[in-house]
């Protein structure tokens, strides 16, 4: 994957810009009323992440996850991974960010995708596996719709010499 900065940087400005547009007026009554009606959906949670406004640098590794190959790029500020793209079957994630109360493990959320690896700082985080790429689909449990993790990658292994040929200097 040729993703660098110039992807995840202006994305995150673009977040930013956008979410101070954002109108905090609430909804009228009877708009209300009929958005709750049309979307009977009960909601998973959303995991708190970090506020990230800017990286200090990059790091690109690539796992295998069964037949499958998929690839992340990580965005670094100071030791801290604080955020990541993934690409997988030629599609590209948002930007995920760190999710904030996580320490055993690196989890990352964004627009309902969520991915995970082993413990990691930006000094290990091109030696250790991933874990598990999900996206939140609706399901019918009970007669009820709701949000669950539709698992789309799982048990995924770093790729030593894809990740190293990833990060050669050029």
């Amino acid at each position: 994957m040729n993703v660098n900065v110039k992807l995840i940087l202006p994305a995150l400005v673009a977040a930013a810009a956008l979410s101070a547009c954002s109108s905090t007026s609430p909804a009228k009554p009877a708009q209300k009323a009929a958005g709750q009606a049309a979307h009977q959906v009960d909601r998973a949670e959303v995991p708190p992440t970090l506020n990230v406004t800017s990286i200090d640098s990059t790091k690109e590794v690539a796992y295998r996850c069964g037949n499958e190959k998929l690839n992340v790029m990580y965005g670094i500020k100071g030791n801290d991974v604080v955020v990541a793209q993934v690409k997988y079957q030629n599609e590209l994630t948002p930007n995920l960010n760190r999710v904030s109360n996580v320490s055993d493990f690196n989890a990352f959320w964004g627009n309902g995708i969520s991915w995970s690896t082993d413990a990691a700082d930006a000094a290990n985080i091109t030696k250790v596996n991933g874990n598990m790429l999900t996206e939140l689909t609706v399901t019918t449990v009970n007669g009820k719709q709701v949000e669950t993790n539709g698992i789309l990658f799982k048990e995924c292994v770093l790729d030593k010499a894809a990740t190293a040929k990833l990060n050669m200097k050029k």
